[in-house]
């Protein structure tokens, strides 16, 4: 049971107890703290009301400390070590040179858009720590909103912002090309309307989901048909081989069309028709402001200008 009342100890008034314990007097105290004298007696005075016991007591021209003061002063030193090693930890994790950045990316962008990002910021802040999970929209969100990640990359078909509780970056717009086997009758066009594939079969993909498969829907509605898809793939890579085999024609991302198969042809759709994601970075209020986020979103920013596509 505690024989006073008191709540969390004042580190400056700590501080000052100890500097006069082990400088021997107030005054040479005040001169190692760069206090007055008039000061260090203050932070002494209130922390002997706080504790209720008397800590110095007059010894000659000076003073020595109490048993209380000396018990005091010497769990002082250990609390003073730990608040200054809990600064410094602090500084270097808001500096970047501690601790981890959690990330997620859809998968596309994680094979082509963030790769360089992350080695500028690793060759930034060579002592971070940096993790990456793929993760879609809705689960990168979740995971933000849980405090479970710092900084994700997804997609997104719409310019609203997420919500109150999120901070966006827009990165760039990654618009839908039609892909066909190479010898196709419409290869031979620069720019194909959507519309002029009402007759063709296409590959339904599997991984496009969400709102990618919502704004392809969208895309098709709008050219006047709905697509025959007699044949899916996993993924957009399996996707080329399908329409390189002349089984049907496929809408693929700009960013997922990177590595090309040798038996298809890519051809930009007219605007009408033509339908778009956007790469957005997310992150938390809490944490936009930290060395590690903000070191990651300029090289993603960076990156998205040198490899956006029109």
């Amino acid at each position: 049971m505690l024989l006073y009342s008191f709540g969390v100890l004042d580190l400056r008034h700590l501080r000052a107890l100890h500097a006069v314990v082990t400088a021997g007097s107030v005054r040479a105290a005040a001169t190692q703290l760069g206090y007055t004298p008039s000061a260090v007696s203050q932070h002494i005075a209130a922390l002997e009301r706080q504790t209720g016991s008397v800590l110095l007591e007059p010894a000659g021209r000076g003073v020595r400390a109490t048993a209380a003061g000396l018990l005091l002063a010497q769990h002082a030193a250990g609390l003073l070590d730990g608040a200054a090693e809990a600064e410094a930890a602090l500084a270097a994790l808001t500096a970047g040179e501690a601790g981890v950045l959690r990330m997620a990316s859809f998968a596309t962008a994680g094979g082509e858009l963030v790769p360089r990002a992350l080695a500028q910021t690793r060759s930034e802040l060579p002592e971070l720590g940096i993790t990456l999970r793929v993760a879609e929209r809705d689960d990168a969100l979740s995971l933000l909103r849980r405090g479970e990640l710092d900084l994700a990359i997804i997609e997104d078909h719409q310019d609203p912002a997420i919500d109150d509780a999120l901070v966006r970056r827009p990165l760039l717009t990654d618009p839908f090309r039609i892909v066909l086997p190479r010898g196709h009758r419409l290869a031979r066009k620069r720019t194909i309307d959507l519309a002029d594939t009402a007759e063709e079969p296409w590959i339904r993909v599997a991984c496009e989901i969400g709102c990618c498969r919502e704004a392809t829907d969208a895309a098709f509605a709008q050219a006047g048909f709905l697509p025959d898809r007699p044949t899916e793939a996993d993924e957009y890579w399996p996707a080329q081989g399908f329409v390189a085999a002349g089984l049907g024609l496929a809408l693929i991302p700009a960013l997922a069309l990177s590595v090309l198969h040798g038996g298809v042809a890519v051809r930009p759709l007219s605007p009408a028709t033509r339908p778009v994601r956007h790469a957005v970075a997310v992150t938390r209020p809490a944490v936009l402001g930290t060395a590690s986020v903000r070191t990651m979103i300029a090289a993603l920013e960076a990156e998205a200008a040198g490899s956006a596509s029109e």
